[in-house]
């Protein structure tokens, strides 16, 4: 049986198929994606083993639906909410605090997409696509500066958005799977003052 797709879905078939989403996002973060079973997806969501397979294909599909959603998720949070006349320092910290937040909400899911773009093409692309997204938004704000004469024109603005963007993440990455040990607001604090310092912007003192 194909699986039935989200606009064709009733209520019920919506909470049915979150609830699986949530239950795969516990699993998949708990197990990795090579020792989960689907059995063990429908028993952490108290669902029959059938059922999965009106909303999923297989393990993958789930997989990748549930990745989707961090993203959107992280993509949402991260969006700026400063009013106006907000400086590129406040927007820098508040845009690094946002994205801290949403990467610690959802750090076994993120991990395991890591672990998996290692050995599947198909998750690999989908690693990029979450990085480019990323990476993309913080390009528009670099040459919105540059053409507000805040930094300097002549630094290559995608390859100081990958190399900024890469940081964070890298960082967010090795603090929160790996458990080290820094308290939120210094991290915060230091990412964001490097990443203006990185671009020659001011800094509070």
């Amino acid at each position: 049986m194909a699986p039935v797709h989200d606009k064709q879905l009733t209520e019920r078939g919506r909470r049915t198929r979150d609830n699986l989403l949530h239950a795969a996002s516990v699993v998949f973060a708990r197990q990795g994606f090579l020792d989960t079973k689907i059995t063990d997806i429908t028993t952490e969501a108290g669902t029959a083993n059938g059922s999965f397979y009106n909303y999923f294909d297989s393990k993958e599909d789930i997989f990748r639906a549930a990745i989707a959603q961090v993203n959107g998720r992280m993509f949402e949070v991260a969006a700026s909410r400063l009013p106006e006349g907000a400086s590129p320092y406040e927007r820098i910290e508040a845009a690094t605090r946002r994205y801290v937040e949403g990467y610690k909400a959802d750090a076994g899911m993120i991990m395991i997409l890591e672990q998996v773009a290692t050995f599947s093409p198909e998750f690999k692309a989908m690693r990029r696509e979450t990085r480019t997204m990323f990476r993309a938004r913080t390009e528009r704000g670099i040459r919105r500066w540059q053409e507000a004469g805040v930094i300097d024109p002549a630094l290559p603005a995608q390859v100081a958005a990958d190399a900024l963007t890469s940081m964070v993440s890298n960082f967010c990455y090795m603090w929160l799977v790996f458990d080290e040990d820094y308290d939120t607001e210094t991290v915060v604090t230091t990412l964001s003052r490097m990443w203006a310092q990185a671009l020659g912007l001011p800094v509070p003192d």
